[in-house]
């Protein structure tokens, strides 16, 4: 009797182990052509058709409709399931169809603009969406360190949850390249220096005077290619330096010093030390066609030119009547006149003035 009852328990304890295993729910999601799944997930397709199976002998209880949906949105459905052994199964799933991209709606970038709206260094951009039915899941990231522009079209791409792409562009105005170094010119006049630059399109100047100490004081800010610093004492150095800022902030610097003077002889300086040929240079004359510019060493003229400008670069090396001659150390003096008409009326007018300077090793 005692292994009959024991065979009888075990029997029972199958069936319903049987019985367990075999009552289930299942929800079915079915898309176009031919694909089947558990749902739960978002979908991309024009509808999603969903049914529910159960095993035989459960009743329906409530929900378990079955049905398309097609309408963009997130949806739940449940199914309850019950069997007569007293097995009762209750399933809730969610479907969700987007089939419109995200939209890119702007780019972050890791730091502000380095000047006035310009990047004059590599930078990098994370790209913003707004989804309205799955969510954004991701957004792409770059980062951008040339060519040069203004407008540049940053182009980026963010994915939805539903596996959705959407394409966005803005634009930035980038420039790394700095201003070419200016060739700043000083030129002495009677209690002032007048300096000039070659000036560059989208490019503003900034000068300053240096002090003794190195100190820097601003004496100009804008556009142009010119400054005349004035109100100067004749006969003191007064050293500078132009520095070119174009539209993105990137700079270019040359130094330039001069002496202002009374004299119409205005550079070399009178009593100059100089260790290179100089270029001599005056104060022009009105209605003067041309001029002469005679230099003299030790009491006597070792050269004589007549220039068509106020100024004359002088060489190392020259001929001057029939003899070969060299700018060798020592002590020179130069002196001008003005030429008016043709030279071959040799009209001249008064001597501008004498100047001297030292030439040394």
């Amino acid at each position: 009797m005692r292994r009959l009852a024991v065979a009888l328990v075990v029997a029972t304890s199958f069936a319903f182990a049987a019985t367990a295993q075999a009552e289930t729910l299942v929800a079915n999601c079915d898309t176009p052509p031919t694909q089947r799944d558990g749902c739960n997930r978002w979908y991309t397709v024009q509808s999603v058709s969903l049914s529910w199976q159960w095993d035989p002998g459960g009743s329906v209880i409530s929900g378990c409709t079955t049905g398309s949906l097609s309408l963009e949105g997130r949806f739940e459905r449940s199914c309850r399931v019950d069997w007569a052994g007293g097995t009762s199964i209750t399933k809730t799933i969610w479907i969700g169809i987007d089939r419109t991209p995200p939209e890119v709606q702007g780019l972050l970038p890791d730091r502000p603009p380095d000047y006035n709206g310009w990047y004059n260094r590599p930078v990098g951009f994370n790209f913003q969406a707004a989804d309205a039915t799955s969510g954004v899941a991701s957004c792409n990231s770059t980062s951008y360190a040339g060519p040069d522009g203004a407008g540049i079209a940053i182009g980026g791409t963010c994915r939805d949850l539903a596996g959705n792409t959407g394409a966005g562009s803005f634009p930035i105005n980038y420039d790394a390249t700095p201003p070419v170094t200016p060739e700043v010119t000083a030129v002495p006049r009677n209690n002032r220096v007048i300096l000039s630059w070659p000036a560059q399109p989208d490019t503003l100047a900034q000068v300053a005077r240096i002090d003794p100490a190195g100190r820097q004081t601003l004496l100009f800010y804008g556009a142009g290619g010119t400054f005349t610093d004035r109100k100067l004492r004749n006969g003191r150095r007064y050293r500078y330096v132009v520095t070119l800022i174009d539209q993105a902030g990137n700079q270019a610097a040359d130094r330039a010093s001069g002496v202002p003077t009374g004299s119409p002889l205005l550079s070399p300086i009178r009593g100059a030390r100089l260790r290179a040929a100089p270029m001599l240079v005056w104060k022009p004359v009105r209605r003067a066609r041309y001029y002469n510019v005679q230099l003299i060493r030790n009491g006597r003229k070792v050269l004589s030119r007549w220039p068509g400008a106020a100024k004359l670069q002088l060489r190392r090396t020259w001929r001057f009547a029939g003899r070969a001659r060299r700018l060798v150390p020592g002590r020179y003096c130069w002196r001008v006149w003005p030429g008016f008409g043709s030279r071959r009326q040799d009209r001249y007018g008064k001597l501008l003035g004498t100047s001297c300077f030292t030439i040394v090793r």
